[in-house]
């Protein structure tokens, strides 16, 4: 086992030395590695972040479409982004009818209760923060969280402990102004948080008369009966609306008519040039992803190529080699070797090149995207170590599978067919 170590060794070094013989021609077989390398690492990155900043703006902009019960008033403007206060509920398991419709990508389910907070009326709406794009994306101040999450209107700061219906709860996050009324003077938690709440509020109707605290009765807020979060009947199986984000090839005609199907639902639409907008930049970002495959695809027959082309000017090499007494598989493993030793380096070289690439379109058209409430955010670290790992193996194996096809044919030719190759 040692000495089949030391040979692994000794060939590994042979490749090195000869990637030092030719450092010209090496430099330039890296160098093309490191623009494709660095241009595909950067492309990424630069998409994520863009995605991400554009994803957001248009989470902003609400849902394409709203599902609602029949009889329930709907404001458009509001409901885009929040169901208004309505006693109309629909039934949670609907989510699963909704999401099998061909061309919905996203099922966003909302309640909106009555609840005292603070001994004062508030409006609380119950989503998901899994499913959700209307909500999180509004947040300018905490990371939301099991808490609640307070409109821009309301006169609460981050970290506070308020009441609702008796329970505490804190403050674990502010949106930013959206101009909605229903958005801004609400306050927002998870589905478990409600149901938590609701909990509460059974425990508390449960206790004995004299022990029991003064239960407050809710008035109406907006049109809504009397049956909020402070009493232990709300039924958690009850949504109060779905908001629905359509995938980039969808036709919003047809997805309304799918929906028409489901029983005693009323289907509102959105802004349709936002909608429109949204798919476009889906489609584009698609776009990119494929072209920045194609590009690796034409790096790597370009490698196919050079290392056909350094393979075959060094069979003279490679027949004394095997008439030495060189076996096939270790010519095979000095050439693939070469290779990964190259290109390996070239990639090293191309994460550089991407992060000065990176550099200078953060400073110039980042900023630019900026300026137009497009925020150009990184990515997170995670994210950008596992792309740049991706980035190196990704080198390394163009370097093995551009020089697999030209070593695996040269390791079937005989010796002196390879130096009588290269006489000829």
């Amino acid at each position: 086992m040692s000495g089949r170590r030391h040979d692994r060794w000794l060939l590994i070094r042979l490749a090195a030395q000869n990637v030092g013989r030719r450092r010209l021609r090496a430099m330039f077989l890296g160098a093309a590695v490191m623009l494709g390398v660095g241009i595909g690492f950067a492309s990424f990155v630069a998409g994520w972040a863009l995605w991400q900043g554009m994803a957001q703006s248009f989470a902003r902009m609400g849902a394409d479409l709203l599902v609602v019960p029949r009889a329930t008033l709907v404001n458009i403007t509001a409901s885009l982004l929040t169901v208004q206060p309505t006693d109309e509920t629909l039934a949670a398991e609907l989510a699963q009818r909704i999401s099998a419709i061909p061309g919905v990508a996203r099922v966003a389910p909302q309640r909106i209760v009555p609840a005292l907070v603070e001994a004062n009326n508030a409006t609380l709406i119950a989503f998901d923060p899994a499913q959700d794009f209307s909500v999180l994306s509004w947040i300018e101040a905490g990371q939301g969280g099991p808490g609640l999450i307070a409109g821009s209107a309301l006169p609460i700061r981050l970290g506070e402990t308020v009441s609702v219906c008796g329970m505490p709860m804190r403050i674990s996050g502010r949106l930013g102004k959206t101009g909605v009324g229903p958005f801004d003077e609400s306050y927002f938690l998870s589905f478990d948080a409600l149901a938590d709440v609701v909990s509460f509020c059974r425990r508390s109707d449960a206790q004995p008369k004299s022990a029991a605290p003064a239960k407050v009765d809710v008035p109406a807020v907006a049109g809504m009966s009397h049956a909020g979060a402070c009493s232990g009947d709300l039924q958690l199986d009850r949504v109060s609306a779905f908001l629905l984000q359509l995938s980039p090839a969808a036709k919003v005609e047809d997805v309304k008519f799918a929906l028409a199907r489901l029983p005693d639902v009323k289907i509102v639409e959105g802004n349709g040039v936002l909608t429109s907008s949204r798919q476009a930049l889906s489609t584009l970002l698609i776009g990119l992803a494929v072209f920045t495959a194609l590009e690796l695809a034409a790096l790597l027959i370009l490698l196919a190529l050079l290392f056909s082309a350094i393979v075959q000017e060094r069979y003279r090499e490679v027949g004394l080699l095997r008439a030495m007494g060189a076996k096939p598989n270790q010519i095979m493993t000095i050439i693939l070797a070469e290779a990964a030793v190259v290109t390996g380096l070239g990639g090293l070289a191309g994460l550089g090149f991407g992060a000065a690439v990176l550099l200078t379109f953060a400073r110039s058209l980042g900023f630019y995207f900026a300026l137009l409430g497009v925020p150009f955010s990184w990515p997170p670290a995670a994210v950008l170590e596992a792309g740049a790992l991706l980035a190196i193996v990704f080198s390394v194996t163009l370097g093995l599978l551009g020089a697999f096809l030209p070593a695996w044919r040269v390791r079937r030719m005989e010796p002196y067919a390879l130096i009588q190759a290269e006489a000829r």
